[in-house]
């Protein structure tokens, strides 16, 4: 059977039975601005989101027939994305829009970064404390004790399935497979793709088609929550640079200064934040360079953790974690440094480029 092009839809439907209001679309363009994330057919009912995940669960907001021609571009352009990974605060160092990408995507940091001149207040930044254990982290599996809705789709990236019922979406046919993205997307310059696979495209159309990297099962409903235990959760990592230090915010209100732990290793972040609610963050991150532990500092807010992760020598990071092995990053991603003023970049300052980083890109030949 045909499968329906329009945005927010992607059903397989039959011709003889394509009547009107059988297919749920969106009729207008995606529209990314300051991190936020809506329709522009329906950004006063449905408002603006900042999680990937939760954009595409925007419930769609037109109804009519399926189609399969290709979606009709935009008349007037839409407002230009500001989730490009460099950005220019006015105390004239480089920030990064994107959270931190083994997650998820993000909002700028310019409204809540420190100036590179005042250091924060430092915490003993327990260096030699021992990393806390991380749990294994495995794929969430639905409890099939939940019932699933008539038109519920599976919640995993790139996936979109719509349930047809027990034996064809949970049995051993090919409908009950599924080829998802276990990494978050990337948008930069206009290239739009996942940090889990290669591919790259500049339409926003053609970004939803890009399949699944990885196979396993559809999520439609997720885990049973037990009340009684501990939950753990994720939190946003928003950080900018200077030459010799990142800062970096854990967004994670409320934790408990005293069970809480922050750890530095030469080249690693440790997070154990416990949080209201009974939730927990333990977080590794394996970062993009190495840092000086001993001289690495957090503190804790009342809304979030700041950190500040001292570099050994001048470096520009072109990220906060360092990518899986294998995986391609844009040319020239984020790697430059510069002044910004209310109309835009008025100046620059020399790039500072470790050896390290020549040699990944092999330029120190």
């Amino acid at each position: 059977m045909p499968k329906c092009t329009h945005q927010g839809c992607g059903k397989d439907f039959d011709e003889g039975d394509n009547v009107e209001g059988s297919c749920s679309y969106h009729s207008g363009g995606p529209v990314f601005h300051e991190g936020l994330k809506s329709w522009s057919c329906c950004n006063e009912v449905n408002k603006p989101v900042l999680e990937f995940e939760a954009f595409m669960a925007i419930p769609p907001c037109t109804t009519g027939t399926h189609t399969t021609s290709l979606p009709l571009k935009p008349t007037a352009p839409q407002p230009a994305s500001t989730e490009t990974p460099t950005t220019v605060s006015s105390s004239g160092v480089e920030t990064y829009g994107f959270q931190n990408l083994s997650t998820e995507a993000a909002s700028s940091p310019s409204s809540t970064t420190t100036p590179a001149s005042v250091p924060p207040t430092a915490v003993s930044s327990t260096a030699s404390a021992p990393a806390p254990a991380i749990p294994a982290k495995e794929d969430e599996e639905d409890d099939l004790s939940f019932k699933v809705e008539d038109g519920a789709r599976c919640k995993r990236l790139g996936c979109g399935a719509v349930w047809e019922g027990e034996e064809v979406s949970r049995g051993e046919g090919e409908k009950s497979k599924c080829r998802y993205h276990p990494q978050p997307a990337i948008f930069h310059e206009g290239s739009k793709g996942y940090l889990c696979c290669k591919r790259r495209v500049l339409e926003f159309s053609e970004f939803l088609k890009i399949e699944g990297c990885k196979e396993g099962k559809h999520l439609f409903v997720g885990a049973k929550k037990d009340e009684t235990k501990e939950e753990l959760v994720n939190c946003r990592l928003d950080h900018y640079q200077t030459p010799l230090q990142v800062h970096v915010s854990a967004f994670a209100k409320g934790a408990d200064k005293e069970k809480s732990r922050v750890v530095f290793e030469p080249q690693q972040l440790h997070l154990d934040l416990h949080l209201p609610a009974n939730k927990r963050v333990v977080k590794s991150v394996t970062l993009y360079g190495p840092i000086d532990p001993e001289t690495s500092t957090f503190r804790f807010l009342s809304t979030k953790v700041d950190i500040v992760l001292q570099k050994p020598k001048p470096a520009s990071w072109p990220l906060l974690e360092l990518p899986a092995p294998g995986t391609e990053l844009p040319p020239g991603y984020a790697l430059t440094f510069g002044v910004s003023g209310r109309t835009g970049t008025i100046g620059g300052k020399e790039i500072v480029v470790s050896q390290e980083e020549l040699a990944r890109r092999g330029l120190n030949g």
